[in-house]
């Protein structure tokens, strides 16, 4: 898919899920990049950037992306883990530590809740 810009926004979000996948990061990225700029609201793109960013070792990048994720959706327990694994990476565990404790237990509360199919709400009351 040489020329990407003559491609609609749906194809290009595949041939950019294909890059990730045969794990060609940086070529995925490239075409993320575009498609975040003209869908910034898409946090499933955002975060496939910032995965992509991970794995080529753009982790200042990488951290970029998934703070804009946690500011739009600040219970998104997987960028948490994300955000958590970037700054360890970093050598910057005591603001990976926090990131790491609500990503551990929104998981625990989903886990709980699926274990409890009962209940009227999928969340625990606090």
């Amino acid at each position: 898919m040489a020329g990407v810009q003559g491609v609609n926004s749906n194809e290009r979000r595949q041939y950019a899920s294909r890059l990730f996948e045969s794990q060609r990061y940086r070529a995925a990225a490239r075409v993320l990049t575009d498609l975040v700029a003209a869908a910034p609201r898409n946090l499933d793109l955002r975060m496939l950037l910032a995965r992509s960013y991970y794995y080529t070792a753009q982790l200042s990048l990488a951290e970029a992306e998934l703070r804009k994720v946690l500011r739009a959706e600040p219970t998104h327990a997987s960028a948490h883990l994300a955000l958590a694994r970037v700054l360890e990476r970093q050598h910057r565990c005591s603001e990976a530590a926090p990131h790491m404790r609500i990503a551990d237990t929104m998981t625990a509360r989903d886990l709980l809740a699926l274990r409890h199919p009962s209940s009227s709400s999928p969340r625990m009351a606090a």
